[in-house]
């Protein structure tokens, strides 16, 4: 059955007229979490954010992300207004693998998304072992060889 819209009721269905006191909710950052062979990439997304708004610590093998998102005010609002972003002070941590080189993690924030390299430590770095010829087969015709070459010689 089709119905006619109207705006006017609309606008009172939504969550937030619903309850007279709707819940704050608080900015949290979007974080994707993936690795190469040398390092594991931290990507965040944090948009209308600068970087000295952001504060990286590791501690403890612990990589904590924090700041805040604050709301921007631009003065004289006429008619209907409604904020569907959210602002405010976060925290996420992520625990790193032992023996992460904590100086050696780069950090970058480019259009609203905060990059963190964090190297792999050493010990965690794949690692080809050569695998040698020898053992019993080389040592058998390195015996042979020399007995060819003590033998003397028919035409003597």
């Amino acid at each position: 059955m089709l119905t006619v819209w109207n705006a006017f009721n609309d606008m009172f269905n939504d969550e937030f007229f619903a309850r007279p006191s709707a819940p704050q909710r608080s900015f949290v950052p979007s974080v994707d979490i993936t690795e190469d062979e040398k390092s594991y990439l931290v990507t965040a997304d944090v948009p209308g954010m600068k970087p000295e708004e952001i504060d990286i610590q590791v501690e403890n093998n612990v990589l904590t992300i924090r700041g805040e998102r604050k709301y921007e005010t631009q003065g004289k609002h006429q008619g209907y207004r409604r904020v569907e972003r959210h602002y405010g002070r976060f925290q996420r941590s992520f625990s790193l693998p032992e023996g992460v080189n904590a100086e050696a993690i780069e950090a970058n924030v480019d259009n609203g998304t905060l990059t963190l390299r964090v190297p792999k430590p050493v010990t965690a770095l794949p690692r080809k072992v050569k695998v040698n010829v020898g053992g019993l087969a080389e040592k058998a015709k390195k015996l042979f060889t020399k007995k060819e070459d003590e033998q003397p010689s028919a035409s003597s």
